[in-house]
């Protein structure tokens, strides 16, 4: 079973709650845990963090990071011998004026660069046990690169494993980022069907997260049905619980996700995949209706 710790962006997370938490979830017999959300590489108390994972027998101890400080070969050597299993960086273009802009730090892609480096030497060794993947958050800057950034990434830097994010509007922090970022489905429907050729030419994970049914159904492939279980959903996901330490939740995040942050129209209760679409997000509905959005009555058509 698998748990993801869920650390605050705002403020630091106490080391004693989250070692708690750890020792928690090692009694509950969960036998593989994440940090996500706060980026735990600058958390002044990192190693002490992911060695109480080790000690607490956690056989897979994964990390989500903006990578910054591993362009450093023995910061990203010690973390992986800190028992962490699989590294998973937040990036999202392979140019610098586009990441540098969504990011808001100067010169941080080419420290990102460095630390794939890194990480890829770690795995080539035997050192990082899995291999690294990404986290692409797409938006209105960087969609129409969305091709060129991840053959970029596949033949200049060995990645395999790439999880391309629809943006949130929930955290858009400024009416200049509403209007410079967010990006619509029937805007992004075109590169989803080159990316599937993509992913199926050069035998490379790509996945999507935050785009439903009935948006992939409109890319009109007879294999429709075996797209959507290879592509859509998380259906690799096995996340079972999610704990935010600093307000004190603890929630199931699939049945978080459907319940709290997204939402379903009346015409999906007619759609075949009702009962395992991820709905679309209550930000993005209230900006474009229920426009884009059809139900799939049947797939006679598939072969």
């Amino acid at each position: 079973m698998s748990a993801e710790v869920w650390m605050d962006e705002k403020k630091l997370t106490d080391t004693n709650l989250v070692i708690k938490e750890i020792e928690k979830y090692s009694m509950k017999w969960f036998t593989s845990i994440g940090f996500l959300w706060w980026d735990i590489s600058i958390h002044p108390w990192i190693f002490e963090i992911l060695n109480s994972a080790k000690n607490n027998n956690f056989k897979e101890i994964s990390v989500i990071t903006n990578a910054m400080v591993f362009d450093d070969h023995d910061k990203a050597l010690k973390l992986i011998k800190s028992w962490v299993t699989r590294v998973n960086i937040s990036i999202h273009s392979y140019k610098s004026k586009v990441e540098d802009y969504l990011t808001q730090v100067n010169w941080w892609l080419l420290r990102k660069l460095k630390a794939i480096d890194n990480f890829n030497d770690l795995h080539n060794k035997g050192i990082l046990k899995s291999a690294l993947a990404i986290n692409i958050v797409l938006n209105w800057k960087n969609y129409k690169d969305i091709i060129e950034t991840c053959i970029y990434f596949y033949k200049e830097k060995n990645i395999y494993d790439m999880r391309l994010n629809f943006i949130w509007p929930r955290y858009f922090t400024s009416k200049k980022d509403r209007e410079d970022l967010f990006l619509k489905y029937s805007d992004f429907l075109s590169y989803i069907k080159k990316l599937i050729y993509l992913s199926l030419k050069l035998n490379i994970r790509i996945t999507f997260d935050s785009i439903p049914a009935c948006i992939f159904y409109k890319i009109d492939n007879k294999n429709y049905k075996k797209l959507v279980s290879k592509f859509l959903w998380e259906s690799f996901d096995k996340i079972e619980e999610i704990s935010n330490i600093n307000k004190n939740l603890v929630f199931d995040w699939k049945k978080q996700k459907k319940d709290d942050l997204k939402v379903k129209f009346e015409s999906c209760n007619k759609c075949i995949y009702n009962k395992v679409c991820e709905w679309v997000r209550k930000e993005y509905v209230e900006k474009c209706w229920s426009v884009e959005f059809i139900a799939i009555k049947n797939e006679k058509w598939i072969t």
